[in-house]
């Protein structure tokens, strides 16, 4: 990775934690995500100031290739969008080169299941009556 992109890397993110005051774990993941980004760059000879949608589209393919889930790939898609707005935003780059990326598919979640005490539970629990609107 190159120190320059390290550097832009470390900029957005302290803006970030102070536009958007960010949770730590989260900052993590992004600096995660767009190091490797910026790794991958550096070794197809390109910077986070010359990556363009071909570049980021190979970038997100390989991942996929390597066994990365969905949901992975969703985050560090909105790392890198935030990333090249960012950097669009403050005139380092004209264009942003995530524009017109597809976000992947995520599997819908369906919720957990209650154990058979929690549903005994609940059909023991009493029953609250609101006296709002009551005459």
């Amino acid at each position: 990775m190159q120190q320059q992109d390290s550097a832009l890397i470390e900029q957005f993110l302290d803006a970030l934690w102070i536009e958007r005051n960010l949770a730590e774990n989260t900052l993590a993941s992004y600096r995660l995500d767009l190091q490797a980004l910026a790794g991958w760059l550096a070794l197809n000879n390109r910077s986070l100031l010359q990556a363009e949608a071909l570049d980021l589209q190979a970038f997100l393919a390989e991942r996929v290739e390597g066994g990365y889930k969905a949901t992975s790939s969703a985050r560090l898609l909105s790392a890198m969008r935030r990333l090249f707005q960012y950097l669009n935003r403050e005139k380092m780059r004209a264009d942003d080169p995530t524009a017109l990326l597809a976000s992947p598919k995520l599997p819908q979640r369906l919720p957990k299941d209650l154990s058979e005490a929690q549903v005994e539970a609940l059909l023991q629990a009493p029953l609250r009556r609101s006296t709002v609107g009551a005459a």
